[in-house]
């Protein structure tokens, strides 16, 4: 079995509450924000606001391999990945995968990483409420009767289940980009987008395919996902500027601020690359994982020592000092209880040379967006190293102790981005991280 060395991306794209890759880039060297007040669809789920994604389906149909896309079968997370796939495909080269010969299909993979296939709730409430016992419900028992489930489901079709399937963003994507290879829905936290990126790696090295198309989707402003950490008490508080409310690794955040998102990379061996004359941003040079047992099981994590076991870690792997990075994609959520652990991490690892690096974070300019943020914070050290530029921190103002000594960037400033980190951290204890290298 050949085994590959150099792992290069070619090509990459993103859909996000700003845009595409290139408006997301615009916002945030702008210093601006895509977060904003829900509209109809989402009246009355707190906080109100949030980054949700403005783009269209005839996006979409104009981009490789989407003219066939039929956007009514898809949720908001297949839709999003299909995007960010288009979009990969399109910089990348790849402009009819279709028409590609069966060899080279078969030897592209398609990985992408997602949570529960989430619906829109309108019909499955209705459901629960055809289906209720109302009585019980006036005196605060909840109870269901399956016998009036079949009247409840006249409201549902075919296309209501089959696009629910939680491997349909996947399936969408490989026939999009037209992959035979392998195949494959990674679900889980939010780490699960970087830790897709690392398996497509993986499966590449032990030549299963020449190239990958990989990524991961996060439609954060979903309304059962939103109910979901409204319960959870994660959310911030409401009453906020929204253009203020996502503020990573501050100690002035409130909360979660829900953002949409995905994006996918192009990665691909050396031979495979150089066989269609592609043009490499950059290599993978490592990827790591970790899971860290929670103190509950939401967590957080108990301390920061295990995130500086994943960053030592990837830094050894790499064969890097700290003092050789020069970009780092932060997580940055925006929930103190794991932004302090981050920031405690970045702290002990990288010390006094966080006065040189340049700490990445997107989360106030698109809200955090879940699986996708992690992939999203790649696309990020992906441009800085194409277009030399640093975007300015945003809402970052009273940074979590650890960061006191912090590289401070208030407009685009120009610095040469040669090796960059991606981390993306989870409250429930998976953490993942990549580390990249311009070409």
């Amino acid at each position: 079995m050949s085994v590959a060395s150099e792992l290069l991306v070619t090509g990459y794209g993103a859909v996000t509450g700003a845009g595409d890759e290139l408006a997301f880039r615009k916002l945030w060297l702008e210093g601006s924000s895509a977060v904003r007040p829900f509209e109809n669809g989402h009246e009355g789920l707190p906080p109100g606001y949030g980054a949700a994604v403005p783009w269209k389906h005839k996006e979409l149909r104009a981009l490789p391999g989407g003219r066939g896309m039929r956007p009514g079968t898809m949720t908001a997370s297949t839709f999003l990945a299909v995007g960010a796939v288009g979009r990969a495909l399109a910089n990348g080269g790849i402009e009819d995968p279709g028409a590609q010969e069966p060899e080279v299909a078969e030897r592209r993979g398609v990985y992408i990483g997602s949570y529960t296939n989430f619906p829109a709730l309108k019909k499955h409430l209705k459901l629960v409420h055809i289906m209720g016992d109302l009585e019980a419900a006036r005196v605060g028992e909840y109870r269901q009767d399956d016998a009036r489930i079949m009247g409840g489901m006249k409201g549902f079709t075919g296309f209501d289940f089959l696009k629910l399937m939680n491997n349909m963003p996947t399936a969408h994507g490989a026939i999009q980009a037209n992959g035979r290879g392998p195949a494959n829905t990674f679900m889980g936290y939010s780490s699960v987008g970087l830790q897709t990126l690392s398996r497509a790696c993986d499966a590449l090295r032990l030549g299963l395919a020449d190239q990958f198309v990989a990524g991961a989707c996060g439609p954060g402003t979903m309304e059962g996902l939103t109910l979901v950490h409204a319960a959870h008490g994660m959310l911030s508080d409401a009453g906020i500027e929204p253009s203020a409310a996502a503020r990573p690794l501050d100690q002035e955040a409130t909360g979660l601020v829900p953002g949409d998102g995905a994006a996918a990379l192009i990665i691909e061996t050396e031979g495979s690359a150089s066989s269609r004359g592609a043009r490499p941003v950059a290599r993978i040079v490592a990827a790591r994982d970790l899971f860290v047992a929670p103190t509950s099981p939401r967590g957080p994590m108990a301390d920061s020592s295990g995130i500086v076991r994943l960053l030592r870690g990837l830094l050894d792997e790499a064969g890097w000092q700290p003092t050789d990075v020069d970009y780092l994609a932060a997580t940055g959520a925006g929930l103190a209880s794991l932004d302090r652990l981050e920031a405690e991490a970045y702290g002990e690892v990288f010390g006094a040379h966080l006065a040189q690096l340049y700490l990445a974070v997107h989360t106030g300019v698109l809200g955090f967006t879940e699986a996708a943020h992690g992939p999203i914070g790649v696309v990020g050290a992906l441009q800085a190293m194409e277009d030399g530029l640093l975007p300015p921190h945003y809402n970052l103002d009273a940074p979590h102790p650890g960061l006191e000594g912090m590289r401070r960037v208030a407009a685009p400033e120009p610095a040469e981005v040669r090796r960059a980190l991606a981390v993306s951290l989870a409250p429930e204890g998976t953490l993942s991280a990549l580390a990249l290298e311009a070409c």
